[in-house]
């Protein structure tokens, strides 16, 4: 009966570290293929993000008692939070001298195409901010995000006006127009 030595049983360390290497390697270009494979989910993401923001922005005003808004700027693709007060704490009057907390820009791939207002008008330029009031009410709107690459991949967020909450649906959301014949 032969023995074997101790130092031949195994993998070797350089062993070891060569095949996690090649795994980690499979594994990151299987993630850069997927990614780009599934613009939805980068939209979802983005959408998620968006909600996030709206969330925040909703809690301060009831939290602090003053108006925020989400002001969505759609020439430069990005979103922020606009504060009730300046630097020193003090409350700003007019909308446009209120500074912005942060802005935020689109993901990457993802576009904020359009809004739908309370008025049933589309909004697609400019900005436009989602107020949020001191009982967290907002306006009832419908914001859209897309793929830049595949105009098929839409998200629609949705802010109820009465509560100021925000949900993501995927696909392109209308809102329900009611006539006289349905009551």
């Amino acid at each position: 009966m032969q023995r074997q030595h101790p130092s031949t049983a195994g993998f070797t360390l350089i062993e070891i570290t060569a095949v996690v290497i090649i795994i980690s390697l499979l594994m990151s270009m299987a993630i850069v293929r997927l990614d780009s494979t599934l613009p939805s989910t980068r939209n979802e993401s983005a959408a998620r993000e968006l909600i996030a923001t709206l969330d925040f922005a909703r809690l301060q005003a009831i939290g602090r008692g003053h108006q925020y808004a989400v002001v969505l700027d759609f020439d430069e693709q990005q979103y922020g939070i606009r504060m009730p007060t300046d630097q020193d704490g003090k409350q700003v009057a007019d909308d446009d001298d209120k500074p912005i907390l942060r802005w935020h820009p689109m993901a990457d791939g993802v576009e904020l195409r359009s809004i739908l207002d309370p008025r049933g008008v589309r909004i697609r330029e400019g900005q436009y901010p989602v107020p949020f009031n001191s009982q967290g009410a907002a306006r009832d709107v419908y914001i859209y995000l897309g793929a830049i690459e595949n105009t098929d991949y839409e998200v629609t967020i949705r802010v109820l006006g009465l509560t100021g909450i925000s949900s993501v649906a995927r696909g392109t959301l209308e809102p329900s127009i009611y006539s006289e014949s349905d009551f």
